[in-house]
This record gives structure tokens, C-alpha cells and sequence, in this order.
């Protein structure tokens, strides 16, 4: 199987919802990861903090910043036979329900 980064873009002010509307998304997200599992398409996967350090041109600053509208709040690391499965595996991602925005790509495997 081929394997996919799976990242999740969304509001950058993701870590200001209430403890109920947090647990309600936590527990659709273990939902969605048990019938990863159970399908054989899940690697990994976890939140990211709010808070990170943003590098560009070797210049390092805090982030993501206050202006920005989107930041990466979380990754997956899924396992499909191609892009057009995964992709199918990714519309169920609770993740829309909040508008978020996913990105998935291919990860090139370096061993072979």
C-alpha cells in the first residue's frame, strides 16, 4: 500500500472552542479512525499545537500569526492502493464538518 499525508487546515483560532463542542469532535474523530483501522488504511495520526515556529528564507519567527485566517491543526498518515482511494477514504473526515480545508499527498518512499 502506498502511504498519504493527510493535513488539516483550519480556522487558526481551532483551540477556542468549548470543552463540549472539543470532546463532540475528539469523539468523531476516534469514530472515523476506528473504521480506518478496522479497514487496514490507517498508519497514524495526531493533533498539532496552536503554537509553532515559522521558518522561511533561514529567518525564524513565531506562528502561526494572528492575521492568518488558516493554520495545520492536525496530520494522518493513511495507506491506500492510489490517490483516488484515498481521496475516497478522506471524504468521510469529520473535519468538514467544520469547514476545514484537507490536503493529501503522496508520500515518496526513499527506501527503494
Amino acid at each position: 500500500m502506498i502511504e498519504f499525508l493527510l493535513l488539516i487546515r483550519e480556522n487558526a483560532d481551532y483551540g477556542n472552542v468549548s470543552v463540549q463542542d472539543m470532546q463532540a469532535d475528539i469523539q468523531a474523530h476516534i469514530e472515523w479512525v476506528e473504521t480506518l483501522v478496522a479497514s487496514g488504511n490507517f498508519r497514524e495520526g495526531n493533533p498539532l499545537e496552536a503554537k509553532g515556529t515559522t521558518l522561511k528564507n533561514g529567518l525564524v519567527t513565531d506562528g502561526p500569526y494572528v492575521e492568518m485566517k488558516e493554520c495545520i491543526s492536525g496530520y494522518y498518515i493513511l495507506l491506500a492502493d492510489s490517490l483516488e482511494q484515498a481521496t475516497i477514504l478522506v471524504k468521510d473526515c469529520p473535519d468538514f464538518r467544520t469547514g476545514a480545508t484537507l490536503e493529501l499527498r503522496e508520500i515518496i518512499n526513499t527506501d527503494e
